[in-house]
Order: C-alpha cells, then sequence, then structure tokens
C-alpha cells in the first residue's frame, strides 16, 4: 500500500504540476510564475505525502478481521487522491473561462462527488481476490519498489540541482561604459513607515546602523512614495513614472513599454544585480526584473514550491504556523539576502555595478530570527500578530501595542543585517566610488485610519517613508525638510551615472541638498494613487497630493475628501476639508492636482487611478488621448511626472487602449449626469 500510495501520488503530483505550468494561472492568486522545479516538487511531495499515507492505510487495512472494512480503508485513499486532485483543478482553474460559470454548481459538491466516485471504482478493483489489497496482491513488489525508489531519487536529484544557487551574471557585449562611473547600491526596506525609525525621531531604538549611516549623508525628512503597497511603488521607483503611467497593479504587470532604472544602466556599461526577499510582487513575472543581469527571488527556494503546492499551503503549513517562521517557507531573511549578495561579489565582473536589495522581513506577520524576535514582546505574543491580517478590523490597544512592538522589532532586525551590509561595501576597494540609497516602498498603518497593513488608503503612515543618500560629494549631517518623491530616484541615480541633461536634472533629488536651493518649483507636491481593495461595479481610484503643509486626498464619487495639516496633525486625525475657511484652499490643491497629471508623461497605461478626479471638466479616458510636446526638447517646463522616460527609446510594448472603460467614457462626455 505503500508502494500505491507513492505511485499515486506521482501521478497526482505530475497533473497538479501540469495544471500549475500549463494553465492561465491567474495574477490575483500571488502566484503568477511557477519555476520549471515543479515539474520535479510537485510530484515528489505528493509521492512522498501519498506513500507515507499508504503505508497508514495499509496498517490499518491489516489491523480489522472484517475483509470489507480493510476494503473500505484503501479505497479511502484512493478517493483521497481524487479529492485532492479536484482540490487542484479548483484552485488553478478558478479564473479559467469555464470555470466561474459552473462554480455555484460544482463547487460544494466537487470533493464529494470525486472522493464517491473514486471509492466506488476502487472498492469494485478489490472485490474478487481473498485478500484486501485486491489487485495489488500479485504485483512483483522488487521491480515496483525498484523503478518507484529509482524515479523518486532522480526527482530528489532533479530538485536539488534547481535550487542551486546561480553565480553566473549575464553579459552585455553590445553595452559601452561612459568612463569610470560610480557604483549604486539601492537598499530597499519593504513596508517600512519612516516615523518608526529612530532617526526620524522614533521613541525606540529602531534602527542603530541607519542612524550611523545617516551622519554620512542627507536624510530626507518627508519623502512621499507615489502609492500605498509594493508594486505601483516600485514600478514608479523604477521607471519615474506614477501608477496612472506604468499601470502595474494587483492583476497587471508593469508592462514592457517604459523603460527600468536597470535596463537603462545596463545599456550604459553597468552590471545589474538585484536580490528581491518579496514573495509576491518581487518575482520575475511582475517586470520589476527587467535589466537585470542577475535577479534572485523567492521562486528560486524550495519553500516558494511548497507554497504553490496545495499539501503546503492547505496542510504543512497551516499547521507548522505554531513551530516555525510562515514567511521563511517562501521567502529569505535578512541575513539570507545578504549571504546571496556575498556570493555575488566573488563573481561579478570589473564594471561598475547597480545592486539592488528589497528586505522584506517588516511585513507581515512581522516574525523575525531569535533574539529580535521578544526585543519588545515575549515569545508567546505570536497570537497577537495575525489578529492584525484582517486589515480593516479593530484591535484593543493591547492587540495594537503587541503588533507594533512586533513591527519594531523586524526594523531592528533588518538594521542589524543592514548594518552587516554597510560594512562589507565600505571594505571593498570601490568603497569611496559608491552611492548608497536607503528607502521603502510604503509604510505600513496600525488602525490610525481603522486599518491595517497597507493598500487600503492613502494615508500619511502608508505614504511617509524614509530616504536616506550617502556617497562621494554628497554633504553629511543634512537633513532636507522639503517633500521628497520616491520616484525621483530615477533621475538621480541616471544622473550620478553620467546623464546630465536637464530634464533629469529638475528631478533629481541632488537639487535638494545644492547649495542656495530654493522650494519654488511648480511640481513641488507629490502626487500618490491607489485603486483600493472596494470590489466591482466601479473602481474606486483614490489619489492624492502632498505640499510642504497639506495633504489632500481626493476620493471618487460620493465619498468625502480628506484634507490634513500634517505639520501641526502627523496622524491625520482631524479632516479638515469641510470647513468653510478652507474651501479655496482645497479647490486650489485640487486644479494643482489635476495641473500635474494633465502634465504627466503619455501613454497613460491604466485610467481607473484616475477615477477621482473624473468631472465635467476632466475625463482621464480623453485625456490620455491627448499629446503634449517632446519633454526631452525643453519644450514643456518645468517637466511633469515620468519627463525622464522621454530621454529613452522604449522598449516595444503590445498594442493597448488607454480607455478601460469607454462606456464611461460616454456617459462623462454627457451633459448631464447619467449615471
Amino acid at each position: 500500500m505503500g508502494l500505491f500510495g507513492a505511485s499515486v501520488g506521482l501521478v497526482v503530483g505530475l497533473l497538479e504540476a501540469a495544471f500549475m505550468r500549463l494553465t492561465d494561472f491567474p495574477l490575483a492568486m500571488m502566484l503568477p510564475h511557477v519555476p520549471r522545479s515543479f515539474w520535479f516538487f510537485a510530484p515528489l511531495l505528493s509521492a512522498v505525502t501519498f506513500g507515507l499515507l499508504g503505508l497508514l492505510a495499509g496498517v490499518l487495512a491489516a489491523l480489522p478481521r472484517s475483509r470489507f472494512l480493510g476494503m473500505a480503508i484503501i479505497a479511502g485513499l484512493a478517493g483521497f487522491a481524487g479529492a485532492y486532485l479536484a482540490l487542484v483543478v479548483q484552485y488553478t482553474q478558478s479564473a479559467s473561462v469555464w470555470y466561474p460559470a459552473l462554480e455555484q454548481f460544482i463547487t460544494p459538491a466537487i470533493f464529494f462527488a470525486v472522493f464517491f466516485t473514486w471509492t466506488l471504482l476502487a472498492l469494485w478493483a478489490t472485490r474478487k481476490p481473498v485478500a484486501p489489497l485486491g489487485f495489488l496482491a500479485g504485483a512483483p513488489p522488487r521491480v515496483w519498489s525498484g523503478v518507484l525508489f529509482g524515479l523518486i531519487a532522480t526527482l530528489v536529484l532533479a530538485v536539488g540541482i534547481s535550487s542551486l544557487p546561480d553565480h553566473l551574471t549575464g553579459s552585455s557585449p553590445h553595452a559601452t561604459s561612459k568612463g569610470k562611473s560610480p557604483n549604486i547600491v539601492l537598499l530597499v526596506w519593504d513596508t517600512t513607515r519612516a516615523d518608526h525609525f529612530s532617526s526620524y525621531g522614533y521613541f525606540r531604538n529602531t534602527t542603530p546602523n541607519v542612524d550611523q549611516f545617516a551622519k554620512r549623508g542627507v536624510l530626507f525628512e518627508n519623502a512621499i512614495s507615489s502609492s500605498s503597497w509594493t508594486l505601483p511603488a516600485m514600478a514608479s521607483m523604477f521607471t519615474s513614472l506614477l501608477p496612472h503611467q506604468h499601470g502595474a497593479g494587483k492583476e497587471t504587470v508593469l508592462g514592457n513599454g517604459p523603460r527600468t532604472l536597470a535596463e537603462i544602466l545596463r545599456m550604459g556599461g553597468y552590471e545589474t544585480a538585484g536580490f528581491n526577499a518579496n514573495p509576491y510582487y518581487g518575482n520575475t513575472p511582475w517586470g520589476l526584473a527587467r535589466g537585470f543581469e542577475t535577479y534572485r527571488d523567492s521562486t528560486n527556494r524550495l519553500g516558494y514550491n511548497l507554497d504553490a503546492t496545495r499539501i503546503g499551503r492547505e496542510i504543512i503549513e497551516s499547521y507548522s504556523e505554531e513551530w516555525f517562521h510562515r514567511s521563511r517557507f517562501n521567502q529569505p531573511d535578512a541575513q539570507e539576502l545578504n549571504e546571496q549578495v556575498y556570493r555575488w561579489f566573488k563573481h561579478r565582473s570589473d564594471r561598475p555595478f547597480f545592486l539592488f536589495l528589497n528586505y522584506n522581513d517588516a511585513h507581515e506577520p512581522y516574525e523575525v530570527p531569535s533574539p529580535y524576535n521578544h526585543l519588545y514582546v515575549p515569545k508567546d505574543a505570536k497570537h497577537l500578530l495575525h489578529t492584525a491580517k484582517p486589515a480593516r478590523f479593530y484591535l484593543p490597544a493591547r492587540e495594537r501595542e503587541g503588533t507594533i512592538a512586533a513591527y519594531d522589532q523586524c526594523l531592528n532586525y533588518i538594521d542589524s543585517q543592514v548594518g552587516e551590509l554597510l560594512r562589507f561595501l565600505d571594505h571593498s576597494p570601490e568603497a569611496s566610488d559608491t552611492y548608497i540609497i536607503i528607502t521603502s516602498d510604503h509604510g505600513e498603518g496600525f488602525g490610525e485610519h481603522d486599518t491595517y497593513s497597507h493598500g487600503w488608503n492613502l494615508h500619511r503612515e502608508v505614504l511617509h517613508v524614509p530616504l536616506i543618500i550617502a556617497g562621494p560629494g554628497i554633504p553629511a549631517g543634512v537633513r532636507v525638510a522639503d517633500i521628497s518623491r520616491t520616484w525621483e530616484i530615477f533621475s538621480t541615480v541616471l544622473e550620478w551615472a553620467g546623464l546630465k541633461q536637464a530634464v533629469l536634472h529638475r528631478t533629481s533629488l541632488a537639487r535638494l541638498w545644492a547649495p542656495g536651493y530654493a522650494p519654488n518649483n511648480a511640481d513641488e507636491p507629490s502626487v500618490s494613487e491607489l485603486l483600493d481593495n472596494t470590489p466591482p461595479p466601479y473602481p474606486q481610484g483614490l489619489i492624492s497630493i502632498t505640499t510642504r503643509e497639506w495633504q489632500f486626498i481626493c476620493r471618487p464619487g460620493y465619498q468625502r475628501n480628506r484634507l490634513y495639516h500634517w505639520p501641526t496633525d502627523p496622524s491625520e486625525q482631524q479632516n479638515v476639508a469641510d470647513l468653510p475657511e478652507n474651501q479655496a484652499l482645497v479647490e486650489h490643491l485640487k486644479a494643482s492636482l489635476l495641473s500635474m497629471i494633465e502634465r504627466s508623461y503619455r501613454p497613460w497605461r491604466d485610467t481607473d487611478y484616475l477615477v477621482a478626479l473624473s468631472g465635467p471638466g476632466f475625463s482621464p479616458d480623453a485625456e490620455a488621448l491627448k499629446s503634449i510636446p517632446s519633454l526631452a526638447g525643453g519644450l514643456f517646463l518645468p517637466p511633469g511626472a515620468g519627463a525622464a522616460q522621454s530621454l529613452f527609446p522604449p522598449n516595444r510594448e503590445s498594442p493597448q487602449t488607454n480607455s478601460k472603460n469607454p462606456d464611461r467614457e460616454l456617459l462623462e462626455s454627457l451633459p448631464y449626469d447619467a449615471r
């Protein structure tokens, strides 16, 4: 029965791999890419699991005196295998064309029907022989076991080889270096808010190594992200485009059109390497890996394959949370990420390098290795961490403080590993010619506006991120109080790399620490955009503008706009948008926001991000079809968001319409409200 169970597991695992690899797997399920190693891993895991179940079934079948009970136990194993396969089909095909139409009929009955049918077939197969093993009784066990264990050994070897670290870097024979270019290191702390860094005045000493690093360079006190969750925020950082321009979202990858920072630097002679621990939107298919010769993400880990199987996700991970870190299944921690970088350094070329790291340890469920897992909360407080996952739930004060303390522990852990990496870089021969940027893609909410986690709103706790820069020629110990934008990292890096075009300088962060800088640019405010999780029929796009004094959040339709004076109300608890004395200010901020959007670089790839601005005088879909003068020629100053893209020829991309909802565009063009 052990041999039988393992054989069934091999077949079921191969079918699961085929469903995952060969069918259209929905991006919303967070696993848009299943690596080739899944062909080996899925049947190996299923074979081991069902082999153990077969041994158990064989023992149980031999215990009772009743032959029928033994047959029923054996048949139950076959039924369980069928039910598991049904679960795989349900999971992998839930976004297929045929599945939604039949979902209300097959979902309640599919498991019972398959289990019952397979059990009847198994009982029929065992009806004649005397032994409960039925048709298996005459099988040659020595040959069977030899073939089976040979296949399993081959799978183990294949999985092991596919999981070996890849130390090789790509080559760019067409790339030409622009003289002696500086090295550039971009360290992104996923899901970290600035006001929890001790260098930004936090009451806990969460980031002592970053505090020392800040003394070497420039700290931006009010850096604002372009969105409140990873993919659109990182896509903006890598392209200088706002979310409505690059279009990346929950079910949309970063399109091939815009040039990414890594692509441009690679064409300029740089060796590019990225190490991304985000197990979801940091993986290669979402588009952030474009341009990197070496890119390591979570798909290189066995845990990613484990998370992709139904056995791993539904059984192993669910029952192991009490003893292990759930996050460790499918993502490397900060120390492991650093070790990948150290190995890469041993094999890199002599070209200048662009190195990107994304640490994901501050992401929920806020679990880090010892001793950092009990700096501020006891080890037995893990139950507090998971209460924040529903995102919109209220937490009592004690649970909220426990969650925040666990988050702060994560910052301590990342800081310790970033300190190790900084010391490693300081001891490298190129240390004096290396720029280092420390920042985040977005912040994290802890109930300030009835939400936890991120990606639900555009308040300051999820937009205000750390940003610290140090390197050759950068003044030490400077703090910039003016608003800065994380998408300006794009222009800043390219300016360091030797591209001195005026349009880059006007959106480079270097202008903010230059002597005599005066914040008088018309585009000084920061724009942030979000498509929140509100279900259809209407996309609930939020858009905000942050100035030196105000944070204005424009919400669609019937929802109230928000206005906060963040210098005196940093937690944004007092919405003053409806006060009579602020009506002129609200209109001015909305007009400024519209002006900045209208000047943003074309094409616009997702106008749903702009739905909150829709009205009699502005239709996002119609506005997207307009053209603006070439920014590269200096015909339109100051440059709008994404102007730097005009300096580089775009990649070829498949044609797409700017209007995602022509019916809505038609309604908005009518002289009355037809909605």
